[in-house]
């Protein structure tokens, strides 16, 4: 089956100002258009200092676009419920970044295991659009045609699937503004610093501070193959932790003081090697960021993520999704020195995940993956793990 895809300006800017790896992609059909997916998924810990028993989580996913309500004005909703078993990561087994990102949110970052996210974009001509409302960072890096797999398969290691750089939370409330000028694309998203998510949230709106997130993207052929490279830095006006003030005496004034600002730079890329004809966006290819945060008050130094994947090339099987990557995050110097000041040694976090994801009909999938990921804390053996899951879309 032949998957055609239009470009949508706006979800392209979020995405690329979130995981800094272009390109997003949506139907542009006028009038309203509603799915419903439900997603089971099965991961088996086969080593590391966890729990070995399977987990199980299930997902129900109900997305809402309506284009053209009125010249160039549209609107999405996505609501999201899931439950189950839970996932290792968030220091679980050592690991910082959640094995499984699909069972982690909403529920991790929530009061409950639901969430709404809910958007507004005018597009004022060809080149210029506005977006405002409540986003899923997830739903933005899913989108990702190589990396993310278009809601048809991808990563769930939350350090590939969806790179973390600690300047965009799960949810964000704020808004993107889209100037697009072949060959380059601009973004720049505004946006409340914290998680857009719980009854304080809305309660204290930007009284935290703002991130200020823009990107330069330049797009190109090789050999006639789409290329997608980016420039991304963002800057949060909210405060964090010094790491240096932990090496002080609990009885100083200063011991746990905050820091004001948090900053980073990423550069990325994603390449398609092969595509079809009729559809380049259909196709597989090579991705990769690299991404420095300014070590203190981000816990991120450098971040590294290179891979493979895309539509199967196999024959007859373009609906297919498959992919390798590795990632690797450098934690801040001065947050492993004030840790192994209290006997905690970190280290840097590293990974490597393989999925196939096949389609079985129009609305059914099946897939599978394993990983394996050097935990952040050398206490902790190395963690691997085998999952399964099925989809179903309507």
């Amino acid at each position: 089956m032949t998957v055609r895809l239009s470009f949508r300006p706006t979800l392209l800017a979020a995405l690329l100002t979130s995981a800094s790896l272009p390109l997003a992609a949506h139907a542009q059909n006028s009038g309203p258009q509603l799915s419903f997916g439900l997603t089971t998924f099965a991961d088996v810990p086969t080593s590391g200092d966890t729990d070995d028993d399977a987990l199980y989580n299930w997902r129900v996913d109900i997305k809402l676009n309506y284009a053209e309500i009125w010249s160039g004005g549209s609107i999405s909703g996505h609501f999201e419920y899931n439950d189950g078993d839970g996932y290792v990561g968030l220091g679980e087994g050592g690991l910082v970044w959640p094995t499984n990102t699909f069972a982690t949110l909403p529920s991790v970052t929530s009061d409950n295991e639901t969430t709404l996210s809910l958007t507004l974009t005018q597009q004022f001509n060809n080149t210029t659009s506005v977006s405002f409302g409540k986003f899923n960072v997830i739903d933005l890096a899913e989108a990702v045609p190589l990396l993310g797999g278009q809601g048809q398969g991808g990563f769930q290691y939350l350090g590939i699937g969806a790179p973390g750089n600690f300047v965009l939370p799960p949810y964000i409330f704020g808004g993107v503004l889209t100037v697009n000028y072949a060959p380059m694309i601009y973004t720049l998203m505004i946006y409340d610093a914290n998680n857009a998510q719980g009854e304080d949230f809305w309660d204290d709106l930007f009284d935290d501070g703002v991130v200020y997130n823009g990107t330069a993207t330049y797009t190109t052929q090789i050999n006639g193959m789409p290329g997608f490279y980016s420039f991304n830095i963002a800057h949060s006006t909210k405060k964090g932790t010094d790491y240096e003030s932990l090496l002080l005496s609990p009885s100083d004034d200063a011991f746990a003081g905050t820091k004001d600002g948090v900053n980073y730079t990423g550069v990325s890329f994603q390449q398609y090697l092969w595509s079809d004809p009729q559809n380049p966006m259909v196709g597989w290819g090579v991705f990769g960021q690299i991404g420095y945060g300014d070590g203190n008050p981000n816990p991120l130094d450098e971040m590294f993520l290179l891979g493979v994947g895309g539509n199967s090339p196999l024959y007859g099987r373009q609906g297919d999704r498959w992919g390798i990557a590795w990632s690797k995050y450098n934690w801040s110097d001065k947050l492993g020195d004030a840790l192994g000041a209290y006997g905690v040694n970190l280290q840097d976090e590293s990974a490597v995940e393989a999925f196939y994801e096949a389609a079985l009909t129009e609305n059914w999938r099946l897939g599978g993956n394993i990983m394996w990921v050097k935990p952040s804390f050398e206490s902790y053996d190395d963690y691997t793990q085998v999952g399964f899951r099925i989809r179903a879309t309507f």
